[in-house]
């Protein structure tokens, strides 16, 4: 383990981080991470991914996709930001979640609306294929089962004729 000095920046992005002020380290480590002449360039990098994907999985579990997304495209922007890939994988994740609401309020806004049966039959048909990527099988299920019994005769047709559609694709020359 290594001494921390309160004077340097990098220890105080630490202790902010210990303390759970995710914001104040990130930031702090991110300014750290971009300065090209920074002694502690490297540690930073990787100290920012590290308090980012904690703040973005945080920000994913209270319901606050776009503020996880905006948290992870600002860390993204730091060239020097250790794995990457990992934090465009929660980003991908923040879409997703961010894909679901935008799916339920289309269904929503049909059901209130009056909306045409194609545009309410897709809509549910994307939430129902989404929601299983993020483990939740069971609202899938619910969305397919309101579509099916909906009293609008047309869209639970167009869900009955969605529910049962192919939509892995095709792969030549795998046997797939």
């Amino acid at each position: 383990m290594t001494a921390i000095d309160p004077g340097r920046r990098i220890d105080q992005a630490r202790r902010f981080a210990e303390t759970g002020d995710l914001d104040a380290a990130a930031s702090i480590f991110a300014e750290l991470a971009s300065d090209e002449g920074a002694p502690e360039r490297a540690e930073a990098a990787e100290g920012l991914s590290i308090v980012v994907e904690r703040l973005a999985e945080r920000l994913l579990g209270e319901g606050e996709p776009e503020q996880a997304a905006d948290v992870l495209l600002e860390a993204l922007s730091v060239a020097a930001v250790s794995d990457p890939a990992r934090l465009r994988v929660l980003l991908g994740i923040a879409h997703l979640e961010m894909a679901c609401a935008e799916f339920t309020a289309a269904v929503e806004d049909g059901r209130r609306e009056g909306g045409d049966a194609e545009t309410g039959a897709l809509a549910i048909e994307l939430l129902a294929r989404t929601l299983p990527l993020r483990g939740r099988d069971a609202d899938a299920e619910t969305v397919w089962r309101y579509g099916l019994d909906h009293p609008d005769a047309a869209l639970a047709e167009q869900v009955r004729l969605r529910i049962g559609r192919e939509v892995r694709p095709a792969m030549e020359g795998t046997g797939a």
